[in-house]
């Protein structure tokens, strides 16, 4: 048998004899006198004898287990911060800075916030500010561009805002140091327009929640 079905026993006659009376199938004489009876119901003899019977069997049982480094093993879990969060690298296959969606007439291009700010902040890593200035080469000549700023759900709606907003100037300044000739129209929608759940089913979904963070460049497909 194994330890976990020999402690279920264990734990039930230990509750039993600690508690000194088996409540359900306690009895008392109704010919007792009153004060004999009182509120308090008699434990049966017969049955405690049966608890500690019981008790005796499952301590040998648990004595005489045998528990392999196997079973330890799968019966402890290792926890670690470094395993709640995932780490957002450019150089991750699974974890791209831009995605590209051509339309016939514009192209779209989302670009990670985890990869280009820290968390909280709107000021571009110098790797983000160069993959920014090389995302310039790709605009036509003289273009409008669309630079939109978002946010996941946690915060407040002002200052998911304004850090949108914040992010979404950031890269569009980058975008008009490197092209003078583009005209940026920049914007921050916080959390509005989220392209994943930032919840699921009332959990927060981290994953969801990644996506949503994020600045879109919006410029005339050539």
């Amino acid at each position: 048998m194994s330890v976990r079905r020999a402690v279920a026993p264990l734990a039930a006659a230990l509750a039993l004899v600690a508690a000194g009376a088996v409540p359900a199938a306690a009895t008392t004489d109704p010919s007792a006198s009153p004060a004999a009876t009182g509120s308090a119901a008699v434990a049966d003899p017969d049955l405690l004898t049966a608890a500690e019977d019981a008790l005796a069997e499952a301590r040998a049982r648990v004595a005489g287990a045998e528990t392999t480094p196997e079973m330890a093993a799968d019966a402890a879990v290792d926890l670690r911060a470094a395993d709640s969060t995932f780490a957002l690298r450019p150089d991750d296959s699974t974890t791209v800075l831009e995605k590209k969606r051509e339309k016939k007439e514009d192209t779209v291009v989302t670009l990670t916030a985890d990869l280009l700010f820290e968390f909280g902040e709107a000021t571009l890593t110098p790797e983000a500010r160069a993959a920014v200035a090389e995302l310039a080469e790709d605009v036509p000549q003289g273009a409008t561009v669309r630079v939109d700023g978002y946010t996941d759900s946690v915060g407040t709606d002002a200052f998911n805002r304004r850090l949108s907003a914040q992010r979404a100037t950031a890269v569009a300044d980058v975008l008009g140091a490197e092209r003078p000739d583009l005209a940026p129209k920049v914007e921050g929608h916080g959390e509005q327009d989220p392209v994943a759940e930032n919840e699921v089913e009332g959990e927060d979904n981290p994953a969801g929640r990644a996506l949503n963070r994020r600045v879109e460049v919006t410029y005339p497909t050539r």
